[in-house]
């Protein structure tokens, strides 16, 4: 009786810290998540400013969603490093190759737009990383990304999360989960 009592209290702790979200450091005071996110439609140049969610969507069947993202980066952060990271939830979908390329960007998304000529501004490539549900994304090795680099303590970042190969959906609530930055002493 007591072992079926401790197999039961277990398998419901196990199935609460399942369904719980998982991001860890999201949330953290040492973190500073996106001021904006949007979606960029890839076929149209549409663009769908400051939504609650983010997108990554290919399927070759219809437009590629792109999410715009942009980071604030406070003065506080000052001779500190940074980190890009990107954790899921529970409640993210995460379907097809399940990774992502991370671009920089000329400049932040402003507003919305409903085709040409405003576009992405997509810039350079900064690395590609394995998505997780629940988790924390990994930097795949041999695509540049470096890791921490020194905080631009009062400037505006910008970049572009895009999805690689031919199928690959990763959504998730921006409330809740998504690319953030990490932030710890030098």
């Amino acid at each position: 009786m007591h072992f079926t009592t401790t197999l039961a209290t277990l398998s419901a702790l196990l199935s609460a810290a399942l369904a719980a979200p998982s991001p860890q450091y999201y949330n953290s005071a040492n973190s500073i998540r996106p001021t904006t996110l949007s979606q960029y439609k890839v076929w149209t140049g549409a663009k769908d400013y400051a939504t609650a969610e983010g997108r990554i969507y290919k399927t070759g069947r219809e437009s590629d969603i792109t999410t715009l993202v942009t980071f604030d980066i406070p003065q506080w952060t000052a001779g500190q490093k940074c980190e890009v990271a990107f954790e899921l939830d529970n409640s993210a979908t995460l379907t097809g190759s399940q990774q992502f390329d991370v671009f920089t960007s000329l400049a932040p998304a402003t507003g919305p737009a409903t085709g040409w000529p405003n576009g992405n501004l997509r810039d350079q490539f900064a690395g590609r990383a394995q998505a997780y549900k629940p988790g924390r994304a990994t930097w795949l090795p041999g695509y540049g990304y470096q890791g921490k680099f020194d905080c631009p303590a009062g400037r505006t970042m910008a970049g572009e999360l895009v999805g690689v190969n031919d199928v690959v959906e990763i959504k998730w609530n921006g409330a809740t989960a998504g690319p953030y930055i990490i932030v710890t002493p030098a």
